[in-house]
């Protein structure tokens, strides 16, 4: 249907295909408005999602311009997401106490700064320099006085 000027890679073969999935379900006249030809093209289709190079060949046959385009807009968002989750640092859940949650809590208010930018700036540190006094009493303070109520 379309002039292709765009390749289906491998690594983007599942985001196109759950996004060519979820239009034919949800509009059934996506692909066209001519009944049978929409069965034929779901027919071709279900044959060659499985791989990228039949993919494509099904893309250029049966995708017009908008829908090209709607295809490529949706793989580069998921190129650009995959690619920014590759920047951040990953997040693990940890189970605490109640009373250490409230330490950390209370730092970060007074910090103004996150839970876990409090264990990193207070305790990673620590590999470098260790804690002086001051900063250990003053959590020991607040441990007692929170055990306390």
């Amino acid at each position: 249907m379309a002039d292709q000027k765009y390749i289906i890679r491998q690594q983007d073969k599942n985001t196109a295909v759950n996004f060519i999935d979820d239009q034919i379900a949800s509009k059934s006249y996506w692909l066209t408005a001519d009944d049978t030809q929409r069965l034929s093209a779901e027919r071709e289709y279900r044959d060659a999602k499985h791989d990228s190079i039949t993919l494509n060949k099904w893309c250029q046959k049966w995708l017009n311009e908008t829908q090209w385009v709607q295809l490529i807009n949706v793989i580069c968002i998921e190129r650009n997401r995959i690619e920014s989750q590759k920047h951040r640092s990953p997040l693990k859940v940890i189970s605490i106490t109640h009373t250490a949650w409230q330490i950390l809590s209370e730092l970060a208010k007074h910090d103004d700064m996150t839970i876990s930018e409090v264990i990193i700036n207070r305790l990673g540190s620590s590999r470098l320099d260790p804690y002086n006094g001051t900063e250990l009493s003053k959590l020991s303070n607040y441990s007692n006085n929170s055990n306390q109520s």
